[in-house]
C-alpha cells in the first residue's frame, strides 16, 4: 500500500502559492492520465494502536497515519524529526504532533505499546529512541488520546511496532557512505528454528555531520525471539541497547548565521546517552471470542553532557530506570458486533538528577535529586455497531499520578499528587465500501515534567503546579478514488487547553505557572495518487492556528497571539517515478509559510520568520540479491534555519538554528 500523503490548498497566501504552484501543476497534469484499472486489489489496514488491539482503521473515530516497511526503507531515517515525520500531516516544526512546543511533552512514545519515555521527562526523540533498522512500522494518531495512553497524549502518540521473525531464513549485510565522513552500515539475520522465531540486528553510524561539532555516533544491537507455546498462546521476548553520541552546535545569532550558517554557535555542548531496553508479552486467546495480553517493559536510559542553550547552562547526569506493565482483556459480543476493551496500565520511574556548577563533570554538585513516580491507571473502551454502517465507540480512563522528590544535599524534599479521569465518544460511518465518515470528541490531560515541578536550575520550580486539561473535537473523512488509485484522509480538529504551563517572570526571575487558555484548530489532509504503473505521487498539508485565548504576563497581554514557532501552512510534496522494472526516483519538498518568532508578537522587529522550500531527491535500485541506493537532502544547497526565535532579553535579538546543507551518500545492501 502507498502510506503516503496528498495535499489540499485552500486559504494560501499569494506569495506561498507561487512557491508551491510548480508542484501542484505537476499534480495536476498526471490527474488525466490515470490507468484506472480494475484490478488493483486494496486490504484493510489494520492498526494496533488505535484500540490498543487489533482494529480496521476505517473503523476508528481518530487521526491515524501508518507508516510502512516501504517508506521507511524510502527514507532511511536517522533523525525521524527531519526526515520521516515531515512528510504526514500535525507535525509540528518542534517536536511534538500539533503543539510546537519544544520544552513540554504532548507526544506520548511508544516501542510494541509499551511506554519509552520517563514518566513525567520533557523530552521528545519520536522514533529516535529504537533502532531505525529494527522497525516495522509506525503507526501515529493525532490528537488527544489520553483515555487508552494517559498523561501527555494531548499532541497524539507514536507506537513504533518492530520486527517479527520470518518462517523463511532471511539474512542481510549493508553500509552507507556519504560528505562529511558519514559511514554507516550493519547486518542482520531472522527465521525460524524448533519452533523458535528470532530477528538480530546490529547496526551503527559515524558522521560529522554537515554543521561544525553536530557529530552523530550510534551504536545499536537489538534482538527479538517468539515461541507459540499452544496454538493459542504466543510469548515475545526482545532487548535492545542503544549507544548515541550527539553533538549540538546550539543557535547562532544573526551576525554569525548571515556569515557562515554551518558555524556552532557553542562549543562544548553534547549529549551522551545510552538506552537498554527489555521487554516481554504473553498473548493468548481464551476463546474464540476473548484474549487477553499482559506486557513489560524495562527501560533504563543514562545521559550526560552540557546543554546547549546557553554557554552558562551547567553540565547534567541522568540516571533513569523506567517500568511499565500493561493487561489488556478484549472480549467479542455475540449482539451488534460490540466488544469491550479492559485494561490497567503501570508504570513505575525511578531517577537520580544531578546538576554541576559549571559545564564540566569536575565542576562540583550544585544539586541532586531522587524521584520515584508511580502511575496506576484502569482503563475500558466499548464499541458497537447498532446500525450495519454504524460504529460507535465510548471510553474512560482513571490515572493516578504520585511524585516523590528527595533533594539529596539535603535542601528538602516535596511531592505532588495528580488524579484525573478521560473520556471520550467517537462514530464511523461506512459511506461505501471505500469511503468512511467519522467524528469525535476525547480529553486529554498533561502532568507537569519533574524538571518544572522540582529540579530546574534555569527557573523556580513549582510543585504546586497544576496539570493542563484539554477538549477535542475533530471530524474527518477517508477512503480511496478513482478505483482505489486515490487513497486520501481528511481531518478538522479543535482543541482548547487549560491550565496552560509557562514560564513567567516573578519578581526579577523566570518562574513556572499555569495561566489561562490555549485553543490549538486546523485541517489536515493526506493522501496518495498512483497516476500510472510508472507514477505516483503523495502528499501532507496542515494548516494550523495555535493562539492564546488567555494569557496575560506583567503589562504584556499574550491573548489573541499567535504561539511562537507556529505556521499556519505546511505542505510535503513528493512525486515518484519508476522509469525501469526495479528503479525508483522520488523527488520530494517540504515548505512552510511564515511564522512568529516569539509569543509577543509584536516583539521582534523584524517581523515574522521564513523558511523556503527545501528539494530532497532519493534514488533506489533493487537487482535481486542486491540493492543500492543513493539520498540528496537539500538538493539546491539553500541556505535555511529550521528555527528562529526571539529573545526580548539584552535589548532583544533573534537566534537561529542552523538547517542542514546539501548532504550527499549512497548504500546497498546484500539480502539472502
Amino acid at each position: 500500500m502507498l502510506q503516503c500523503q496528498t495535499p489540499i490548498g485552500g486559504g494560501i497566501p499569494v506569495k506561498f502559492k507561487k512557491d508551491i504552484l510548480p508542484l501542484i501543476s505537476l499534480f495536476a497534469l498526471a490527474l488525466p492520465t490515470a490507468a484506472l484499472a480494475d484490478d488493483v486489489q486494496v486490504l484493510d489496514e489494520i492498526s494496533v494502536t488505535a484500540s490498543r488491539v487489533e482494529t480496521k482503521t476505517k473503523e476508528a473515530p481518530v487521526t491515524i497515519n501508518i507508516i510502512d516497511e516501504d517508506e521507511l526503507d524510502t527514507v532511511k531515517f536517522v533523525d525521524s524529526e527531519k526526515e520521516l515525520l515531515q512528510r504526514i500531516p500535525g507535525a509540528s516544526m518542534i517536536r511534538n504532533l500539533r503543539i510546537p512546543m519544544g520544552s513540554k511533552n504532548y507526544t506520548v512514545n511508544l516501542i510494541d505499546g509499551m511506554s519509552v519515555n520517563t514518566f513525567g521527562s520533557g523530552v521528545q526523540s519520536f522514533a529516535n529512541d529504537t533502532s531505525s533498522l529494527d522497525i516495522k512500522r509506525i503507526e501515529i494518531l493525532r490528537g488527544p488520546s489520553s483515555v487508552l495512553y494517559g498523561s501527555n497524549a494531548i499532541g497524539g502518540v507514536i507506537n513504533v511496532i518492530t520486527r517479527d521473525a520470518p518462517l523463511e531464513p532471511e539474512y542481510k549485510v549493508w553500509g552507507e557512505g556519504g560528505q562529511y565522513s558519514r559511514k554507516r552500515g550493519g547486518a542482520s539475520a531472522a527465521g525460524t528454528v524448533n519452533g523458535f522465531g528470532y530477528f538480530v540486528d546490529t547496526n551503527f553510524l559515524d558522521s560529522d555531520n554537515w554543521q561544525d561539532r553536530s557529530r552523530n555516533d550510534r551504536r545499536a544491537i537489538s534482538s527479538k525471539i517468539t515461541k507459540d507455546l499452544t496454538d493459542n498462546s504466543l510469548v515475545t521476548l526482545r532487548a535492545e541497547y542503544l549507544d548515541v553520541l550527539l553533538e549540538n552546535p546550539g543557535t547562532l545569532t544573526q551576525a554569525q548565521f548571515d556569515a557562515d550558517w554551518s558555524q556552532a554557535g557553542v562549543t562544548d555542548a553534547y549529549n551522551d546517552e545510552q538506552r537498554l531496553t527489555l521487554s516481554g508479552t504473553y498473548e493468548v486467546a481464551l476463546t474464540d471470542k476473548s484474549e487477553l495480553k499482559v506486557a513489560y517493559s524495562l527501560r533504563d536510559h543514562v545521559e550526560a553532557g552540557p546543554p546547549s542553550y546557553s554557554a552558562s547552562g551547567a553540565f547534567g547526569d541522568n540516571h533513569v530506570a523506567n517500568q511499565n506493565l500493561i493487561a489488556t482483556y478484549r472480549h467479542d459480543f455475540d449482539f451488534y458486533r460490540s466488544r469491550a476493551i479492559f485494561g490497567i496500565d503501570l508504570q513505575k520511574s525511578a531517577s537520580d538528577d544531578k546538576t554541576y556548577n559549571g559545564r564540566t563533570d569536575d565542576s562540583g554538585i550544585d544539586s541532586r535529586w531522587g524521584i520515584t513516580a508511580k502511575v496506576k491507571s484502569p482503563f475500558v473502551q466499548f464499541e458497537i455497531s447498532p446500525l450495519e454502517k454504524l460504529r460507535l465507540t465510548m471510553g474512560a480512563r482513571h490515572d493516578s499520578v504520585k511524585y516523590n522528590a528527595i533533594e539529596k544535599t539535603g535542601t528538602g524534599d516535596a511531592q505532588s499528587h495528580y488524579s484525573n479521569v478521560t473520556r471520550k465518544i467517537g462514530a464511523t460511518w461506512q459511506l461505501d465500501d471505500s469511503n468512511n465518515l467519522w467524528a469525535g470528541f476525547s480529553e486529554g490531560f498533561v502532568v507537569p515534567s519533574r524538571t518544572y515541578l522540582f529540579t530546574t536550575s534555569r527557573y523556580i520550580p513549582n510543585p504546586n503546579l497544576q496539570p493542563e486539561r484539554a477538549e477535542n473535537w475533530e471530524a474527518g473523512l477517508r477512503g480511496r478514488l478513482f478505483n482505489k488509485r486515490m487513497k486520501y484522509d481528511l481531518a478538522l480538529y479543535h482543541t482548547t487547553m487549560r491550565d496552560f504551563v509557562v514560564i513567567k517572570d516573578q519578581a526579577g526571575q523566570d518562574g513556572v505557572t499555569n495561566v489561562g487558555k490555549v485553543e490549538f484548530k486546523g485541517v489536515e489532509a493526506s493522501g496518495a495518487y498512483l497516476a500510472t504503473d510508472y507514477l505516483k505521487f503523495a502528499g501532507a498539508y496542515t494548516y494550523a492556528r495555535n493562539k492564546f485565548i488567555d494569557y496575560i504576563d506583567g503589562a504584556t497581554d499574550y491573548s489573541g497571539n499567535d504561539l511562537s514557532s507556529s505556521p499556519k501552512h505546511h505542505v510535503n510534496l513528493r512525486a515518484t517515478w519508476m522509469p525501469l522494472e526495479n528503479l525508483e526516483l522520488e523527488l520530494a519538498w517540504n515548505k512552510i509559510s511564515n511564522y512568529f518568532t516569539h509569543d509577543n508578537n509584536d516583539a521582534d522587529p523584524d517581523g515574522k520568520a521564513s523558511r523556503p522550500g527545501i528539494f530532497t531527491l532519493r534514488a533506489s535500485y533493487d537487482m535481486g540479491p542486491w540493492s543500492f541506493w543513493g539520498h540528496a537532502h537539500n538538493l539546491l544547497n539553500t541556505k535555511y534555519a529550521e528555527r528562529v526565535s526571539y529573545s526580548t532579553s539584552g535589548g532583544g535579538s533573534r537566534s537561529y538554528t542552523s538547517g542542514e546543507g546539501l548532504n550527499i551518500y549512497a548504500g546497498l545492501s546484500y539480502n539472502w
